[in-house]
């Protein structure tokens, strides 16, 4: 919806060889390193950088593990800490490309949310049962994290202040009724309607109506993935930041290569979050595209930014923009659905500089027009991978059943990110209970098709739903060939 998740900065994937599921032939996958410290520069990871002593250590001796998680960030971390509180005697090793943080997990927006507005698309996926049983898992997890925060003096700037998802014209006047009427029964659903100006004291006065859900949070995501970082490592886990992994191989005990080393391990865990679209066989059901952020400092003329309020917003654009005040005051702006990522190229290409605010700015503008001339202090572009479901899915690799992946958290992982990880936590064990056989452990039903048919059909698709929420908004009738590309959209985004 709007951030981005758990997961390292990894490298590119690259099937190097054609496996057997039943391994007549081992799993080979290889990763070549992707140099950039781009995330660094983002405004969360460079403030928590900023206060934190550097623990960095990179991997030199090679060494066995029970589990070797791939990947520094929330999934990944969370994983690591689930493990090892459920059996302190297990060797858990997390290999990071980077610092940890330093994929998704530093350069979300810090919204954390539960699957309560994605309760549609969970009641299409695991029927209505399991949709209120996850749904409320994952608000259960916020509270999880708050605790976790407070109990070990995280300092992350974690705000119960609540997520409005709002209306900023005309068309997008209840969006969310749809999704209300599906929850209509349900005593644990935390919507709550408000009046017009209620809406628009939270979230500034670009904002119509809205829905409330009070029980999500803000947070400095960065600041709360280096804590994760120092917990881990109090509890046990090793951690090797700056240890890029070059491939997997092995039959039966996966053998995880990185430039100096390698981690021989019972079962491997793929936390990479959008960088999982690299494997083929995962590309089938996601789609790598992006999000731009923006942070600015309000001026004196700043009335209606809803500056001083810690709610995290979201408009109800098809590409929706978002917006939230940071600890220190400033704004932060974005807009969800900008860029395609194409093939194992994707997510690299999708990292780093905003290459156009022209887009970024004018929604900007559109929402805050009193802070149109106030000063742009950070700006960056970061992936996400939206799955064809808009849910998150824990599965092993169809290639080596001791390799599990996490992925498709569509913008909204911070939160789900810590359910992922129990879920996780008990595949990589071979638990047989209520997470392992979750319905979040089944792929998302249909496929994409192959590239370069996904990447230019998806790139007009993109556009059309651009162009159609700036009409839309603008008061104007869609033409009907921008409609009828719409339409071809085969997600279920929400």
């Amino acid at each position: 919806m709007h951030i981005f998740r758990a997961g390292s900065l990894p490298a590119r994937v690259i099937p190097s060889a054609k496996t057997h599921r039943r391994y007549e032939r081992p799993l080979v996958m290889q990763f070549q390193s992707i140099p950039s410290t781009r995330s660094q520069s983002s405004y969360w990871l460079a403030g928590a950088l900023a206060s934190t002593q550097p623990e960095s250590q990179s991997l030199r001796t090679s060494c066995q593990a029970d589990v070797c998680i791939i990947g520094g960030g929330y999934t990944g971390l969370w994983t690591a800490i689930e493990l090892i509180q459920r059996d302190p005697s297990m060797r858990i090793v997390v290999l990071e490309a980077q610092v940890c943080g330093s994929g998704a997990s530093g350069t979300n927006a810090g919204f954390v949310m539960n699957l309560w507005p994605k309760f549609s698309a969970l009641v299409s996926h695991a029927g209505r049962d399991e949709a209120i049983r996850i749904a409320g898992e994952t608000s259960r997890a916020i509270g999880d994290i708050e605790e976790f925060v407070n109990e070990h003096k995280i300092e992350a700037n974690f705000e119960r202040a609540g997520w409005l998802w709002a209306s900023t014209s005309p068309d997008q006047d209840d969006s969310w009724e749809e999704t209300l009427l599906a929850l209509d029964g349900i005593a644990n659903q935390p919507f709550h309607r408000l009046s017009a100006e209620e809406a628009q004291r939270l979230g500034g006065q670009a904002v119509r109506a809205g829905v409330l859900d009070p029980t999500s949070a803000t947070v400095q995501p960065a600041a709360l993935a280096l804590g994760l970082r120092r917990v881990a490592r109090k509890l046990g886990v090793e951690i090797y930041e700056h240890s890029p992994v070059r491939s997997i191989s092995g039959r039966g005990r996966p053998i995880v290569e990185t430039e100096h080393a390698r981690v021989t391990a019972d079962s491997v865990v793929l936390a990479i979050n959008a960088w999982t679209s690299n494997l083929s066989w995962a590309r089938r059901h996601l789609i790598t595209t992006a999000s731009d952020n923006m942070v600015v400092v309000p001026g004196a003329s700043s009335a209606g930014s809803n500056a001083e309020s810690k709610v995290g917003v979201s408009d109800s654009r098809r590409l929706l923009n978002y917006w939230r005040s940071t600890p220190d005051g400033a704004l932060l702006f974005g807009k969800g659905g900008v860029g395609l990522g194409f093939r194992n190229q994707g997510s690299s290409s999708l990292f780093g500089e905003v290459p156009n605010l022209k887009l970024l700015r004018q929604n900007f503008e559109q929402t805050f027009p009193s802070l149109a001339h106030a000063p742009i202090i950070n700006t960056w572009r970061a992936p996400v991978e939206y799955s064809m479901s808009s849910l998150p899915f824990f599965v092993a690799d169809p290639n080596n059943p001791r390799v599990f992946v996490g992925t498709g958290y569509s913008g909204d992982g911070v939160g789900p990110s810590r359910l992922g990880a129990r879920i996780l936590a008990s595949l990589a064990t071979d638990q047989k209970d209520e997470w392992s056989e979750s319905a979040l452990t089944r792929l998302p039903s249909g496929r994409l098709p192959p590239e370069p048919f996904r990447f230019f059909g998806g790139q007009l698709v993109r556009t059309a739903i651009i162009r159609a929420d700036d009409l839309r908004y603008r008061g104007k009738k869609v033409d009907l060939v921008t409609s009828g590309i719409t339409a071809l959209d085969p997600t279920s985004w929400v």
